[in-house]
């Protein structure tokens, strides 16, 4: 029994570290990205429609490509994607 509560100890103070670390890189990633300024960077999304027919067939349809900004960043902040992200995700999806 006293083996458990300790194992039990050492995880709680394992998530609860995880989670700090978590919150301290998220902090100075807000920081760097307030210090460097507003979005830095435009990318070009391509958009792919995506509607189920009345045979529940997926049909797609091209749409026009839209100019997303981006911020030089690890996580997302102001509501913008990451530009790491953005440059390699560049064809979304739209619909089931």
């Amino acid at each position: 029994m006293r083996y458990f509560l300790e194992v039990l100890r050492i995880l709680r103070w394992g998530c609860l570290a995880l989670a700090a670390l978590t919150a301290l890189t998220y902090a100075a990633d807000d920081l760097w990205a307030r210090h460097q300024g507003r979005p830095v960077e435009q990318v070009k999304v391509y958009r792919i429609y995506a509607d189920v027919n009345h045979w529940n067939e997926v049909e797609y349809s091209v749409g026009t490509p839209v100019m997303e900004t981006c911020l030089d960043a690890l996580m997302p902040h102001f509501g913008y994607a990451p530009c790491w992200y953005l440059r390699r995700h560049t064809l979304r999806q739209i619909g089931p």
